[in-house]
């Protein structure tokens, strides 16, 4: 696989993944009703899905370029980090405010 095939696959997806949740849940705390959102799991189980996935392959992502004799760009290192750490917050304020 390419080099540039696979640092889009670790690292951008994993971004577009949180740039969707971010949005889906500005949408879902936004426009649907409490009694709408308490009554539904669906947005606690979209969140926990694909953050728990987006961490997973970001952290091994983080954990190979740490680790890496060929140290790449640090972007593409705080990418992962930000990778992990977007997908927890947004998890944690889903549960504190929604």
């Amino acid at each position: 696989m390419k080099l540039q095939w696979r640092q889009a696959l670790v690292y951008f997806v994993p971004l577009a993944c949180n740039l969707a949740l971010i949005v889906y849940l500005a949408w879902q705390l936004g426009y649907a009703s409490p009694m709408e959102r308490h009554s539904r799991l669906q947005m606690f189980a979209l969140l926990y899905a694909v953050g728990g996935v987006v961490v997973a392959v970001s952290g091994v992502a983080a954990f190979l370029h740490a680790t890496a004799r060929d140290k790449g760009p640090r972007a593409y290192y705080a990418l992962a980090l930000i990778n992990i750490i977007v997908p927890t917050a947004l998890l944690l304020f889903m549960l504190k405010f929604a």
